[in-house]
């Protein structure tokens, strides 16, 4: 059993090999800083999260960077029309990102770079390029000659033969006679008056700022070395970005520079009717991550996002979120079963009466994940033991979270039909609980209950952060409803049934459905 994932570049599914055989370096190409982040990167970078935490279930040890560009010209545009200096429109929407991120449970990056950072060797880079014969430079602008480049087009598809083919009318005449050819890219470009402007030493080109696509590069390289693992973004970077990063980077590293490219796909908005709306600030309707959050919760967005595969395009509206929010609903209904037949136990019992052994010291088959002993022990062990090889094969298959979240749906199902509602068997509870909890973590549903699995509990993004915030809220109002039913047993207990049926009716009215059960009454909203 073997991770293989489609590489971009060779058109096909590979064994997922990395150069270190214990250690995964990873590049994702982050915002262009001038706006915030919206629903279409959240599927981006929710995808990253799910790859990082699936590799690091596997045992890799993954050292992930992501960029900011945080000088563009849209940059300079908005923070003049916010009466804003440029780094401090540029901060701001680093901020909210990493807010948003923190909101949709993203894990945090190994280093955020910036790419005014990196000017210096970035100049460097740039000159090694014309040195090279791969660049030239017209006008204090440094522009990159693709036809020096044989592979261009290799990731991509789009060779320079058919660029030409579909050039017409893509440049004006100006840009024409100024490049050597229609599709030669910026590296370098001199600053306008009021702009940013770095000095190069350099006579031809003196001063200015760098171009899009040498940042990455040398923010790549500059961090994870000349050859790395995974290089990625959305598939709006495939071309031109990822290709002329190729084109750049190549020359002054070597082929193949990057290991794996991967390249989730669009979200595509839908309008009330499922028809396909362009998503445009100036129709307003971007729908943002504190936006999103007002209507699911993280964990629901995060399952929504894996029952699609990654490189298929999906389907956007709040009907559709809804939809898979009720099967989530099973899920997590199963999740608060399991705590509540747990949440009496008294802390001695809470533990698995079978020790763990070191994943290096079990067979290759085994081996994962870490914690399998405490996952497939007691009365629920064989289903469990069935979840965790579809679940493993699933996401093996190239990051098939719809096999994965299709495993954890079944195993809800057969978890409910061997008879959790009823169960004593604290140990087997637990045991359930753990192999739930854990591989609906490596979907980004962060569930566990820190009393009952502490282990994954802080592996939680934003720990006690994100309980106060969404967790903490959560908690409290399930008090304010467990506080309610207190007072119904009551007013039942005493035979006053007027009273004890008003709460249950002020119950549901605000979406909580009640189940009288031989144990006690159990609510979940419905």
């Amino acid at each position: 059993m073997a991770l293989n994932v489609y590489n971009t570049r060779t058109k096909r599914k590979e064994p997922f090999v990395p150069a270190h055989p214990k250690v995964v370096r990873i590049y994702t190409c982050g915002l262009t800083v001038y706006s915030a982040m919206h629903i279409g990167h959240a599927r981006t970078y929710c995808f990253w999260d799910v790859f990082r935490r699936w590799l690091e279930y596997r045992g890799f040890h993954v050292i992930s960077v992501i960029n900011y560009t945080d000088i563009d010209d849209r940059i300079i545009a908005n923070a003049a029309a916010g009466g804003t200096g440029m780094l401090d429109h540029a901060e701001q929407v680093i901020a909210s990102f990493r807010a948003d991120c923190r909101a949709l449970a993203i894990k945090d990056y190994a280093a955020y770079t910036r790419a005014t950072d990196f000017v210096a060797e970035q100049i460097e880079a740039v000159q090694a390029l014309i040195d090279k014969g791969k660049a030239y430079v017209v006008d204090g602008e440094v522009l990159y000659d693709v036809r020096s480049f044989e592979r261009y087009g290799e990731l991509s598809g789009r060779t320079i033969d058919s660029l030409q083919e579909g050039a017409s009318g893509r440049t004006d005449a100006t840009e024409r006679q100024r490049k050597r050819f229609f599709a030669d890219f910026t590296l370098w470009k001199p600053s306008k008056a009021g702009e940013p402007s770095w000095d190069t030493g350099k006579e031809a080109w003196p001063s200015g700022r760098p171009g899009w696509h040498i940042e990455c590069s040398v923010m790549s390289t500059s961090t994870l070395g000349q050859h790395f693992d995974v290089h990625g973004g959305g598939i709006d970077n495939l071309f031109p970005h990822h290709e002329n990063e190729i084109a750049q980077a190549e020359p002054l590293c070597g082929h193949p520079w990057v290991g794996y490219w991967m390249h989730p796909a669009h979200l595509q908005l839908l309008d009330e009717d499922g028809k396909p709306i362009k998503m445009s600030k100036s129709l307003g309707n971007v729908i943002s991550i504190p936006e999103l959050r007002e209507h699911h919760s993280a964990d629901q967005i995060r399952w929504f996002f894996g029952v699609t595969h990654y490189r298929s395009s999906l389907a956007f509206n709040w009907q559709l979120v809804s939809e898979a929010s009720k099967g989530f609903d099973k899920v997590k209904r199963a999740v608060t079963t399991l705590e509540q037949r747990l949440e009496q136990a008294p802390d001695e019992d809470l533990k698995i009466p079978v020790q763990g052994s070191y994943a290096s010291l079990r067979g290759a088959d085994q081996a994962i994940p870490r914690e399998r002993e405490s996952f497939v022990y007691g009365q629920y062990g064989e289903a469990s033991a069935r979840f965790i090889e579809r679940f493993i094969a699933g996401m093996d298959d190239d990051m098939g979270t719809p096999k994965a979240t299709a495993a954890v749906f079944d195993y809800v199902g057969e978890l409910f039909a061997g008879g959790i509602e009823a169960s004593d068997d604290v140990p087997s509870l637990l045991a359930a609980y753990r192999c739930l909890t854990r591989h609906l973590w490596v979907l980004g549903a962060e569930l566990p209950n820190a009393r009952l699995y502490p282990e994954l509990a802080v592996e939680c993004v934003g720990g006690a952060e994100r309980d106060n915030a969404g967790g903490g809220r959560e908690a409290a109002l399930a008090g304010v409803i467990d506080k309610l039913l207190e007072l119904r047993q009551e007013a039942r207990k005493a035979k006053d049934f007027a009273k004890s049926d008003q709460i249950r009716d002020l119950l549901k009215d605000a979406g909580v459905a009640v189940e009288d059960t031989p144990k006690g009454p159990r609510w979940e909203v419905s």
